[in-house]
């Protein structure tokens, strides 16, 4: 659950900031469509987890979110519209958030000890994201360059193909398979989700506020948890502007001020 959860963010994030230019939209419409994620992260913290955490079983919310949001995602690799992009972008953030949680609590439901089990399974989410840039070492290859050398032997080729990464136009319209392959996990996902274990809605704890972000609220009076807040709040800015750049920088070349990697290390790297 925890590898395809984070393999479906760690497909499409790392790429997305170079991509949107090469499809026209402007600097304005690439801001809403990059904002679509910190959107649902303020509209899921005062809804969407409440709803789905407290109304429904969170395995059958895991799969109606990664159904809807899955197909919305894969979407966003057949259009090249502004509008149309920004809308599915919007509806799969929006789904999406809320299952980041909602995997926790399923978790911690049904562990018998979620004080040393859990690390471990969160970190297959760790593994998730790491995993999701190794589809694209085989998706970002100039095919026409691994034919003309014509590899003798599977050694051979598989050296042609690591080595035929794509560059300039032909690596940005091929990068609308980050969404496709994002898309697919989703959907997989979606069908795994309905054999996790039956999980009941969670009630309010005793003496606990009715809405779920006024009890998550109340625990900032806890210094140990004030400081983790603020130190969340500084790694979430350089995670996000680490993100949005360094794809870029990894794949211009050396020339322009960039690194120069090939296009099918780029993820990987």
């Amino acid at each position: 659950m925890m590898v395809l959860e984070f393999f479906i963010w760690g497909a499409w994030l790392p790429l997305i900031f170079g991509y949107l230019p090469s499809l026209g939209f402007t600097p304005g419409q690439q801001s809403l469509i990059l904002n679509a994620f910190p959107v649902a992260s303020i509209v899921g913290m005062f809804f969407s987890n409440q709803w789905a955490d407290r109304k429904f079983n969170p395995e059958k919310f895991l799969a109606f979110s990664h159904l809807i949001g899955g197909l919305a995602i894969l979407g966003c690799g057949f259009t090249k519209e502004f509008l149309p992009f920004f809308l599915l972008m919007l509806v799969h953030c929006l789904l999406y958030v809320p299952t980041i949680s909602i995997t926790n609590s399923i978790a911690f439901a049904n562990m018998k000890n979620p004080e040393k089990e859990f690390g471990i399974v969160r970190m297959g989410g760790t593994v998730g994201w790491i995993l999701a840039a190794w589809p694209f070492t085989f998706i970002f290859v100039n095919w026409a360059a691994v034919d003309a050398a014509h590899p003798a032997g599977l050694v051979d080729w598989l050296g042609a193909v690591l080595g035929s990464g794509l560059s300039g136009d032909a690596l940005k319209e091929a990068t609308r398979y980050t969404f496709i392959v994002a898309g697919v996990a989703s959907l997989v996902l979606a069908a795994f989700s309905l054999t996790l274990p039956h999980t009941p809605p969670r009630k309010p704890t005793e003496g606990g506020a009715k809405l779920a972000w006024l009890e998550a609220f109340s625990l900032l009076k806890h210094p140990f948890v004030l400081v983790l807040w603020l130190v969340t709040l500084v790694d979430s800015f350089v995670h996000n502007c680490y993100f949005n750049w360094t794809g870029v920088f990894l794949g211009t070349a050396p020339s322009a001020g960039g690194v120069g990697i090939p296009g099918n290390w780029i993820m990987p790297v």
